[in-house]
């Protein structure tokens, strides 16, 4: 499937009607340097109150509003971009794809594939926003089964494969962010550092992804839920795990984070099992 597209190919399609180009950074960064005329967008701060039916439909609710307000709701083509592919670009991708819009893109390499082949840039000075959370419904046409609620981790189906794609560290409890109550992992879950996805700041081959992906334990024909911390980094390693011909992958969106903060849920740490 088409998940990225190469400087060499932008740079051709640059000036194509219905095209437009996301800077997924920190705005301090879009407004000093960017690829011209990219809008800005903040994916990566947002973060989703619960993994809850009407938490995610809020999700989408308030992802939509700021689609129709940059006007990437009209958009034929969205080119998804960070400084090297990483945990941004990837997320904006997805929240394209929760919405149910089609044509959206990461430009593999990011700005430094772009800047390699001599493309111009400039400081950015058109639309900035960010994705915030909105109570209502979820716009028509999304695709709810893109984000899987916390409950189906707690019963999950015989066949639904969880995969821990943050730290090592993260993964068997030795180290917690600050900000969550405890260590560990999600119960029987899969284990992938999503950086070992990623080369010099582009995915990997497909078939190195799916070897490395199946040495850990994942079968491709069954389906997946991937998780990190806040959410973005499952992002990146579900479209590693689409190019490498995975075709049901999810995202437990509130990750390790929603799941740490409730004492009740159960977790593992140590190593593997």
């Amino acid at each position: 499937m088409t998940v990225t597209i190469s400087a060499t190919e932008l740079a051709d399609r640059l000036h194509e009607p219905g095209l437009v180009l996301v800077d997924t950074r920190t705005h301090e960064a879009w407004a000093e340097d960017t690829l011209p005329g990219a809008i800005f967008l903040n994916v990566y701060d947002y973060f989703v109150p619960e993994s809850t039916d009407a938490g995610y439909e809020g999700m989408a609710a308030g992802a939509m509003e700021a689609f129709r307000r940059t006007g990437l709701d009209k958009a034929t083509t969205i080119v998804w971009f960070e400084e090297g592919t990483g945990m941004r670009s990837p997320r904006g991708l997805w929240f394209q794809e929760l919405l149910g819009l089609e044509g959206g893109v990461i430009l593999d390499g990011g700005l430094r594939a772009w800047r390699e082949i001599g493309g111009k840039t400039r400081p950015g000075d058109s639309q900035a926003d960010a994705i915030t959370h909105v109570d209502g419904p979820a716009p028509e046409g999304w695709q709810p089964e893109l984000a899987v609620i916390r409950d189906k981790l707690l019963s999950p189906p015989s066949d639904l494969q969880i995969f821990d794609v943050r730290r090592p560290a993260e993964f068997d409890g030795s180290f917690k962010h600050d900000c969550c109550a405890r260590g560990g992992r999600v119960p029987g879950a899969f284990f992938m550092f999503y950086e070992d996805m990623i080369r010099n700041g582009r995915y990997r081959p497909a078939d190195e992804i799916r070897e490395a992906a199946i040495t850990a334990g994942l079968a491709p024909e069954k389906p997946v839920v991937t998780y990190c911390h806040r959410g973005a980094r499952a992002a990146t390693a579900l479209y590693g795990l689409r190019l490498a011909g995975f075709r049901k992958v999810g995202i437990f969106v509130g990750s390790w984070h929603e799941w740490a903060t409730d004492p009740e849920l159960p977790m593992q740490t140590g190593p593997a099992i």
